[in-house]
């Protein structure tokens, strides 16, 4: 199902951008300062400088843990605080995101895209009406943002309002008339308030900006059934589900739209579809629920049952070789994984899965060609180098394990394996100093990493920095309070 979220639009520029010092502020906040507290808060805007580099060149996590120093040497500083409203809304914790918002509010900051992020963030935790008065205020400031008109439409849907939502999304698309998720949520509500002609009208510009936005190609169709158009309304669900061929709203209407227009085999053949798909997915749906909570077993049943109601349910096969590798069941797994190779070669993330378990049975060869395979239907595929370079690294070639993890990381800089094995290369290779820094970064992104914690501290204690070595090791069996090896070596650099 295509139609890209418009919740995606808002914060792009802001989110690639972040935001740098004010200097008129900055100087009224030292004039005020004692002598530590200033160079307290000058290193906090270096740092938040380099938060806002790292957010530039999509590296989040490690925004995050700068901005995070950048706000204990910097508290009363706007800027930083929305910076690390930024980033805590790129990583989806919007709680954190609004407590950043809010503070950077309160200490000044008053430019018109703290409203966007912060009304962004209210809106992704259902706090509807703070976030339409967020939108509103923006608005205010940048009347002519079309995509901020779609926002504020969308939470004003959300809460109800249908006539003012409307008006709205009307605003978006005169603003910008290639807004089609403006175009579609007009069509939806237009439909609702039984006025099919205009949603009918509106539904056709969703489809326009985008042909394969199935949610409005369903509508549209719905909206001529209404009309009594019916072979149009057939032709308009034919096209949804050739780019969504489970979709099982659009076989509903199907029937109906068969049924109405006298064809009665067809209408039985699309209910029957209809009934099919939405069995299978609510085995699904019950398999994931078991999955989250650990069950396997009962997840593994839930599955298998989906796939046998629906054997196209090509998502319900991946996430069933998941579970059993997740499992430790690796031979299951490849099992399910191959099937779905011999029939959809080209389904997502498949390739990656089978690389995956070929790498937990010790056949990194194997995995190499999944992998390899993966690359040439996506070549921007971070799981597949990091992939390509665990298999090298298993069998020792060094320098194409290296080469792999750096395409990683040149994708993602946030991709801590590519740190983590990079780390254990250089150390292999006897260069500690590079094998401690690569370590470091991959903790900087992800800091309850405990094998780099483990490796860090090993390499630190044979290099004879004794007391950072402990440091490491410690850290590790607080996480892990069982990890013997990390124990025994703590042991060995406390013992005289």
């Amino acid at each position: 199902m295509r139609h890209p979220g418009a919740w995606g639009v808002v914060l792009s520029v802001v989110l690639l951008t972040g935001c740098e010092p004010e200097p008129d502020t900055v100087e009224r906040q030292l004039a005020a300062s004692s002598t530590q507290v200033q160079t307290n808060h000058r290193q906090g805007l270096v740092l938040n400088n380099r938060g806002a580099l790292f957010l530039k060149q999509n590296s989040p996590r490690r925004a995050l843990n700068t901005l995070v120093q950048a706000a204990e040497l910097a508290p009363r500083s706007p800027d930083v605080h929305f910076n690390l409203g930024l980033v805590h809304a790129r990583l989806g914790d919007h709680v954190d995101a609004i407590a950043s918002f809010k503070r950077s509010a309160e200490l000044g900051f008053q430019q018109p895209r703290l409203d966007v992020a912060h009304g962004r963030s209210l809106r992704a935790l259902n706090h509807y009406g703070q976030a339409a008065e967020a939108f509103t205020r923006a608005l205010q400031v940048m009347p002519e943002r079309a995509d901020l008109h779609l926002h504020r439409g969308e939470v004003l849907r959300a809460m109800g309002s249908l006539d003012s939502a409307l008006s709205a999304f009307g605003e978006a698309v005169r603003l910008d008339s290639n807004l089609g998720a403006a175009h579609r949520y007009r069509g939806e509500l237009l439909a609702a308030s039984d006025k099919q002609a205009p949603a009918t009208a509106a539904y056709a510009q969703a489809v326009r900006v985008d042909s394969a936005d199935v949610t409005a190609l369903v509508g549209h169709a719905e909206a001529l059934r209404h009309l009594g158009q019916q072979d149009e309304a057939a032709a308009s669900l034919q096209q949804a589900l050739l780019h969504a061929p489970r979709l099982a709203r659009a076989h509903y209407v199907l029937a109906r739209v068969a049924e109405a227009a006298g064809r009665p085999e067809q209408a039985s053949r699309a209910r029957r579809i209809f009934q099919r798909l939405t069995e299978s997915q609510r085995h699904f749906d019950q398999g994931l629920v078991y999955a989250r909570r650990g069950q396997f077993e009962a997840a593994d049943s839930e599955l298998s049952r989906a796939i046998e109601v629906d054997s196209s349910f090509v998502t319900a096969r991946l996430r069933l070789g998941a579970l059993r590798l997740e499992d430790d069941r690796p031979a299951e797994a490849l099992t399910v994984l191959q099937q779905v190779v011999a029939r959809w070669p080209d389904a997502p993330k498949v390739h990656n899965l089978t690389g995956e378990v070929y790498l937990q049975l010790g056949e990194p060869a194997k995995a190499l060609i999944a992998f390899a395979t993966n690359l040439r239907l996506d070549p921007s595929s971070v799981p597949s180098h990091v992939g390509m370079g665990r298999a090298h690294f298993s069998e020792a070639r060094f320098e194409e394990a290296q080469t792999a993890f750096r395409l990683a990381l040149n994708l993602n800089p946030d991709a801590p394996q590519s740190y983590f094995y990079l780390g254990l290369i250089y150390a292999h290779l006897g260069r500690a100093r590079e094998a401690v820094a690569s370590l470091q970064q991959c903790l900087a992104v992800r800091p309850r990493h405990i094998e780099a914690h483990y490796h860090l501290g090993r390499i630190l204690g044979n290099n004879g920095d004794l007391a950072a070595a402990r440091e490491q090791l410690a850290r590790v069996l607080t996480l892990d309070p069982d990890h013997e090896r990390a124990a025994d070596r703590l042991a060995s650099l406390e013992s005289p």
